[in-house]
């Protein structure tokens, strides 16, 4: 038997046309496929952090799906709740983990996958959605696929009608997420923190222009211009993002950490940590370990 809610084909099929051209149908706009989709799940509160190297921070979507307990995901300086029956997708090189989860026991879907144009799909940055019964039908099918077929076809279909559905929702801003911000120059930002990623030590912004192909004066400029903020302010913010994980998650010592996240001591560190977040490191690390949120002096100003 189908869903309830699911519509009655005989009525549709009455409301359909009798074309005078059968063979003169609708053409398809080009459609971006997913790919690479790795499809796993979360039974325990304590293993959505897991793997314990500080705040993830890579290239994929990662659509998560809470099908039971609430906790808040903390995507980059934001900190989003998302209770049961809701879902969200975190943009590739957006810095997320978990905190306050309402209970230990979870579930919790998670489909994380490449795409090559973001843009569709920029609606839905921070913002919470519900998962209604027919986005449930599509996803359980996308896994029972993932599961059981021998090839990527079929989940790849499954998946990018998923992203098409929830696309289409109606976004009324849920009362716990905040207002999105102003998107800045996402290429460049993209390719900047991609380079950083990759560098096994923070690259100085000089060692950014080789890379980019431009002079330092210009990526200085060009970087303002987009983002509203200096290179070199977005650059500390992603050292004190992975401080702040390994701070979290780590068993290193505060100078250990301080080195190799790019500062020349512990007590430039520390002051360049309690600028930002208005607590030492210690005593972030001795909190609670939650995500601090940046005081007023170092938030990134928007552009007017």
């Amino acid at each position: 038997m189908p869903p309830a809610n699911t519509p009655d084909l005989r009525k549709l099929v009455s409301k359909l046309p009798q074309p005078n051209f059968q063979l003169l149908g609708r053409r398809p706009a080009p459609l971006p496929l997913p790919a690479n989709i790795v499809c796993f799940q979360r039974q325990r509160a304590d293993e959505l952090n897991k793997p314990r190297r500080g705040r993830a921070l890579h290239h994929r979507f990662v659509l998560i799906c809470a099908l039971r307990t609430a906790v808040t995901v903390c995507v980059d300086d934001r900190n989003i709740r998302l209770d049961a029956g809701e879902a969200l997708l975190v943009f590739p090189f957006q810095f997320h983990h978990y905190v306050d989860p309402q209970r230990e026991d979870i579930a919790w879907l998670f489909v994380t996958f490449e795409l090559g144009d973001a843009e569709p799909l920029a609606a839905l940055r921070f913002r919470p959605f519900g998962l209604s019964g027919a986005l449930r039908a599509l996803a359980a099918e996308l896994v029972e696929a993932y599961e059981t077929e021998r090839t990527e076809e079929l989940p790849v279909l499954l998946l990018a009608l998923l992203l098409a559905r929830i696309r289409r929702l109606k976004h009324a801003t849920p009362h716990h997420a905040p207002p999105p911000a102003p998107e800045p120059e996402q290429g460049l930002m993209l390719r900047i923190n991609q380079i950083a990623q990759r560098s096994g030590a923070p690259p100085s912004i000089k060692e950014l222009a080789r890379a980019l192909g431009i002079s330092s004066s210009h990526l200085r400029a060009r970087f303002r211009a987009s983002c509203g903020v200096s290179i070199g302010r977005h650059l500390r913010r992603l050292r004190l993002e992975q401080a702040c994980g390994l701070l979290r998650l780590g068993p290193q010592r505060v100078s250990e950490i301080a080195e190799q996240c790019g500062f020349g001591s512990i007590y430039s560190f520390s002051r360049a940590f309690r600028l930002a977040y208005g607590i030492s490191p210690l005593a972030f690390r001795h909190s609670g370990r939650k995500n601090p949120t940046l005081t007023g002096r170092s938030r990134v100003r928007k552009r007017r």
